[in-house]
């Protein structure tokens, strides 16, 4: 597991953990998920396209 340490508005954070806390999952657990849809829906819309 890699460690990362990133700046983060302040309010995105807020809406973040409350989602997170909605969702009865700690923010680390949020971030992670989100960040694995995001790439798989950006693997999802490169597939086919070759780079130039």
């Amino acid at each position: 597991m890699t460690r990362i340490n990133i700046p983060l508005d302040e309010e995105l954070h807020r809406k973040a953990r409350l989602a997170s806390l909605l969702q009865e999952s700690s923010l680390k657990e949020f971030i992670t998920v989100a960040i694995e849809e995001k790439v798989k829906k950006d693997q999802k819309q490169l597939k086919g396209k070759v780079p130039s």
